[in-house]
């Protein structure tokens, strides 16, 4: 299993595995998920498009990870163009859970619409 952790557009954090998700690396994946958690970051993109295999540890740490963001009205969202990964996820019913793109960068994007930017005070306002 590799973990690589980046940043996409609007500096969305990204951890990307690669290799085997499964009984063994699930103790990996946790520590990475909560490391973001520990820094605050509450909202990121885990993505799975170079994963080989994902097991029901592998599904499990994910789910755990959501639950633990949410708590923290943060979320999750996946990026995945591996088309077996994701018949599992469709599968499992985990697209219900889940928030389901083809990229990070349009998971990235994502995260920011019906957002509006905060708006100076008007004159009124300030005055």
């Amino acid at each position: 299993m590799k973990i690589e952790r980046s940043l996409v557009a609007d500096n969305v954090p990204v951890l990307r595995l690669s290799g085997e998700l499964d009984l063994n690396s699930v103790p990996d994946v946790r520590r990475s998920i909560r490391g973001l958690i520990d820094e605050g970051l509450v909202n990121f993109i885990i993505d799975l498009s170079g994963l080989d295999f994902i097991d029901s540890s592998g599904l499990g740490v994910l789910v755990g990870g959501l639950a633990r963001v949410r708590e923290k009205q943060g979320e999750i969202k996946i990026a995945c163009s591996n088309k077996r990964i994701l018949r599992i996820f469709e599968m499992t019913r985990l697209t219900q859970l889940f928030e389901m793109y083809p990229s990070d960068d349009e998971a990235a994007r994502s995260f920011h619409v019906g957002t509006t930017p905060p708006q100076p005070p008007s004159s009124e306002e300030a005055a």
